[in-house]
Order: C-alpha cells, then sequence, then structure tokens
C-alpha cells in the first residue's frame, strides 16, 4: 500500500537525489527562463542598436538604389543574395549567441549540470489522447490557467501605470517634427519593456523558488524509507544483487503461479507474453496476471498449455499490454475494445468445443 502524504516528512537523501537527476526529473522554470532571456535580448539590443540603425539605413538605401547590374546575371544574383545572408547572419549572431548562453546559463543555474539519458527514452503515453485530454481538465491545468492569467494582470496593470503618467506627454506629440516623434516613441517602448523585464524578472523568481520547493516536497521519504536506503548503503553490492535476484524469482514464481487462473494470455509471439484473466461477474475490467519478456515469456507459455489456457498471438495489442500494464491492475482504457475482441473470440472457442 503506497505511504500517505502526510507520513513523508522527512528530507530528500542525496542518494534519493542522484536517482531523480538520472531519470531526468530536475526543478525547472519556465518563467525564470523567460526573464532571463528577455532581459538579455534588451541588453543586447541597447549594445548593438547603433550597429543595427547602421546595417539597416544601408540595406534599405541600397535596395531603393535600383542598381539592376547587381542581378544582372545568373552569378551575380547568387553572389548578391549570398552576401545579403551572410550578413543578415553576421547581425543576428550575437542575439542568438546571447540567447543561448543565458538560457542555457539559467537552465543551470536553477536545475544544476546534469546528464540523463533516461530522459530522452520515448514515451508512448504522450501518444495517449485520452492521457493528454485528462491533462488539459485536470486541476493542475486549471491552476496553471489561473496564474497564467494574474501574470498577465500584474504585467497589464504595470504599463497601464506607466503609460497613464505618460498621458499629457503624449498630447504634445501633434507638434512634433517625425525625427522627434520617433525619438520619443523610443523612449516610452523602451520603458515599458524595461518595466515588463523587471515585473518577468520578479514573477520568475517567485516561481523558481516556488518550483524547487515543490521538487523536494515530491522527494520527500518515509521514515522507512530512509531507514532501507540507510540498510541498502551499508549492505555490499554482491549482497544487494542476490537479494534483488532472490527477489525477481520469488516475485515470478508467485505471477506464474496464477497463469493458470488466467482467461487468456496474449503474445508476442516468441518476445513477450501477457496474461489475463477477467470475470464477468466480479470485474469491471480484464486484469493483467503475469507479464513477461524472453525467458519468463516462454515460461508463462509453457505454464498456459499445461493448464489449458488459450495462447493468443497478436503482436501489437501484447506490446501495448506489457508497456502499459502493470501486474494485478486492470488494463488502460484505450485497449478495452481490442481485448474485448479476443476475450469475445476464446468464449467462442470454448463453446464449440
Amino acid at each position: 500500500m503506497a505511504e500517505s502524504a502526510a507520513e513523508r516528512t522527512e528530507q530528500p537523501t542525496a542518494r534519493r537525489l542522484s536517482k531523480a537527476s538520472e531519470k531526468g526529473q530536475v526543478p525547472y522554470s519556465q518563467d525564470m527562463v523567460s526573464a532571463v532571456s528577455l532581459i538579455a535580448l534588451l541588453a543586447a539590443t541597447f549594445m548593438m542598436g547603433p550597429k543595427i540603425v547602421e546595417w539597416a539605413t544601408t540595406e534599405i538605401r541600397e535596395g531603393l538604389s535600383c542598381d539592376y547590374s547587381l542581378l544582372g546575371t545568373s552569378q551575380a544574383c547568387a553572389s548578391y543574395f549570398s552576401a545579403k545572408l551572410v550578413g543578415a547572419a553576421l547581425i543576428m549572431a550575437p542575439f542568438l549567441l546571447t540567447l543561448l548562453v543565458f538560457t542555457t546559463g539559467t537552465n543551470i543555474l536553477i536545475s544544476g549540470l546534469q546528464w540523463a539519458p533516461a530522459a530522452l527514452a520515448w514515451k508512448l503515453d504522450g501518444l495517449d489522447p485520452v492521457k493528454g485530454l485528462k491533462r488539459l481538465i485536470s486541476p493542475a491545468a486549471a491552476v496553471k490557467l489561473l496564474l497564467s492569467v494574474l501574470k498577465l494582470i500584474l504585467i497589464s496593470t504595470i504599463v497601464y501605470f506607466y503609460l497613464r503618467g505618460k498621458l499629457t506627454y503624449l498630447a504634445t506629440f501633434q507638434w512634433a517634427w517625425t525625427s522627434q516623434l520617433l525619438a520619443v516613441i523610443s523612449k516610452l517602448i523602451t520603458g515599458v519593456v524595461i518595466r515588463l523585464c523587471l515585473g518577468l524578472l520578479v514573477i520568475g523568481v517567485i516561481d523558481m523558488i516556488y518550483q524547487k520547493y515543490k521538487f523536494t516536497q515530491s522527494l520527500k521519504m518515509t521514515k522507512q524509507e530512509v531507514k532501507d536506503e540507510m540498510r541498502d548503503a551499508e549492505t555490499a553490492p554482491e549482497v544487494q544483487r542476490r537479494i534483488r535476484q532472490r527477489q525477481y524469482e520469488l516475485a515470478t514464481r508467485r505471477m506464474l503461479h496464477d497463469v493458470p487462473k488466467a482467461s487468456v494470455v496474449i503474445v508476442n509471439p516468441t518476445h513477450v507474453a501477457v496474461a489475463l484473466r477477467y470475470d464477468p461477474d466480479t470485474m469491471q475490467a480484464p486484469v493483467v496476471v503475469a507479464k513477461g519478456g524472453d525467458h519468463v515469456c516462454e515460461k508463462i507459455k509453457e505454464v498456459a498449455r499445461a493448464y489449458g489456457v488459450p495462447i493468443i498471438r497478436r503482436p501489437e495489442i501484447a506490446r501495448s499490454l506489457y508497456a502499459s500494464a502493470d501486474i494485478g491492475k486492470a488494463i488502460p482504457d484505450s485497449l478495452f475494445v481490442a481485448v474485448a475482441e479476443i476475450l469475445a473470440l476464446v468464449y467462442r472457442l470454448r463453446q464449440r468445443r
């Protein structure tokens, strides 16, 4: 039986944190990363502003000059556009480099420098539309939406109070020259962006602190888990391997003991076997009583043949059950129809006999 959240009172140990890191489970704050990235891009724009204006002015002047000799031949045209692409890449390189450095640095600051190949593993659960819909309408999604609305209100309030104090100043724009108008508008935009960055930075810091707290809470342990971990740490690796091997053998033996009670065994046919039991009078859905691959797969089929349990070859269904269904649990909702067809086939075969 799972321990309740109230019983998890102990801080996670270093080993627990290490295991979480290996699985790619680390604290992460998207708000903090976004705020730092925006501030870095704003700083890069201030530093590169004169250079960008000079480059843009040159490009516009050259584009309006209508010098057709630059595009007279295919070679000249290719050379012209290649030069323009190189120029655009060079002018954008500082922005892209700044974004890369600060985004990566912020992630390292929040989560630390980790290497977790397990996080790159392909997860079929992400393709399940039912689970995706449940995530969209879950309480966590509602809280996330509410927080997004509150952030939008905060940012809008900052912009409103800044521009409200500039209303009388904006009224004088009707007498300003074009050059003066552009300068004043750029200052207003700069003021708005700076205040937005500060507001987003405050939100990012709060979110980062909360995400780290939430991550620590999710890894808290019970007193028994701490004791078990200390005992495992003091046990020699050879002894631990023997214990795990013995536990695996006992679990496999118990699992094979339940195979004769199965209604059907669905196979891959040689690599995966899943034994299901279904009683329409007492069960709402089929339950997995045993599953295994390779050697265990052969054992399951051997026991099934000995006790007359039907063995049905359905490779895709067998693989899906093996990957998503746990022993002693009901099969996933997405596989109900496919398994029901197999059970109906088994019942028809039994009636013919």
